[in-house]
């Protein structure tokens, strides 16, 4: 590819030399006035061109804290998304390379900037500034908040990050930085709420007891669109055992002799009327009805775990997922009630968090206007109670 200069003065020839001198002092001025907005956790900054466009496909020679006086080779690339009447380039990949072995350990993070701003840009999964990689000792892997909308390619001393959703184009971008870093540990995909299993420890802390590939409807309304990223949940999630397994006083209702509006009677404990999911809604209309925070309802609506507000009293479905998981049965179908098993009584580490008591705990559905349904985890037995006895109460939450 020639290279192309710019002369000020058509008449005055620059010699070759003046001019590399002149595009280094540049691009030792960019490095300078760029650290003074980045600080100093930026190991190394890069602003290709003196602030026009990056120059996409071409590699920028660097060094970064952990490097040393190794150079690395930094290379953004763009991708054409085609869209009606809209289609552009965008920053889809970078690949660094050159890494030597003093990284190992490090996380580096990428980030994206425009001409004449200090705020980086949003480069993926719509909102996303920092993309990070972390080098396990020359494996190079996703990082801190980089574990979904993007993949890697790893090799010997170099890798390559592309975009699933890439949303910076390619003529918004000028200036591009590579900072290294202490390693920050990547959460499970589970506590992000991405992909569970069975026993997993979820986003709101507790353990995984139920999933579902096709999904359920639930929220607050039990609709389609209910989960916390606006469609089906697919997971159900317990509550620690310590936080809301006591012995409390009781009322589904408040009401006694009063049918709980909002809430179908299930005469029969058959899951017809107590869908999975639909225990959120149950609670809302349950407190809605004068249950307060003594309440099982109330109680599991107050649990905060994992700084998540949306834990409720599971429905009688909802439970009879539950009592299968506590009891070590496996799985058939949601309409097969709880049977057979052992009971995880368990307190100690590992076991605390899912253990039950050997007792009867509160379901948010009812029976009629005087009962509601619940389970004897130690039976295993489906039954119902009068809505002001003292039982146990085990919170959840979908998503």
């Amino acid at each position: 590819m020639d290279n192309e200069y710019y002369y000020d003065d058509p008449v005055e020839e620059v010699a070759p030399r003046k001019i590399r001198v002149a595009g280094i002092a540049a691009l030792i001025c960019a490095l300078f006035t760029g650290s003074m907005f980045i600080q100093s956790t930026l190991a190394g900054n890069i602003n290709i061109n003196s602030g026009s466009a990056i120059q996409f496909g071409q590699g920028m020679s660097l060094t970064t804290a952990c490097s040393g006086s190794q150079v690395l080779t930094v290379t953004p690339y763009s991708s054409f998304i085609n869209a009606s009447g809209a289609g552009a380039h965008y920053f889809s990949s970078v690949k660094v390379s050159g890494i030597p072995s003093n990284c190992y350990g490090y996380d580096f993070t990428i980030n994206a900037y425009g001409a004449s701003s200090n705020t980086p840009l949003s480069i993926f999964n719509a909102s996303s500034t920092s993309a990070v990689v972390y080098d396990n000792a020359g494996s190079f892997e996703l990082g801190v908040g980089t574990t979904a909308g993007a993949s890697i390619a790893s090799g010997p001393g170099t890798f390559t990050l592309t975009f699933t959703n890439p949303v910076a184009t390619s003529g918004t971008m000028a200036k591009l930085a590579l900072q290294t870093g202490v390693h920050s540990a990547v959460e499970s995909l589970c506590v992000q709420g991405i992909t569970c299993s069975i026993g997993d420890v979820g986003p709101g802390g507790g353990n995984i007891f139920y999933y579902s590939a096709s999904g359920f409807s639930c929220g607050a309304s039990f609709t389609s669109t209910g989960s916390p990223t606006g469609g089906l949940c697919h997971y159900l999630e317990a509550a620690p055992s310590g936080s809301t397994n006591g012995t409390f006083p009781y009322a589904i209702t408040g009401l006694a002799g009063s049918d709980v509006s909002g809430i179908t009677n299930d005469t029969n404990a058959d899951n017809s009327s107590s869908a999975i999911g639909l225990g959120y809604k149950n609670s809302l209309a349950l407190i809605s009805q004068g249950n307060d925070i003594t309440s099982a309802p109330g109680i599991a609506r107050a649990y905060r775990g994992g700084s998540k507000s949306d834990w409720y009293l599971p429905s009688f479905s909802e439970l009879n997922q539950m009592c299968k998981w506590a009891r070590g049965v496996a799985w058939t179908s949601d309409a097969t009630i709880c049977s057979g098993g052992t009971l995880n009584l368990g307190t100690g580490a590992g076991l605390g968090a899912s253990g039950f008591e050997s007792n009867f705990y509160w379901s948010s559905s009812e029976r009629e206007s005087t009962n509601g349904w619940g389970f004897y985890f130690n039976g295993p037995t489906p039954d119902y109670n009068s809505k002001f006895h003292a039982f146990y109460v085990r919170a959840i939450r979908a998503f």
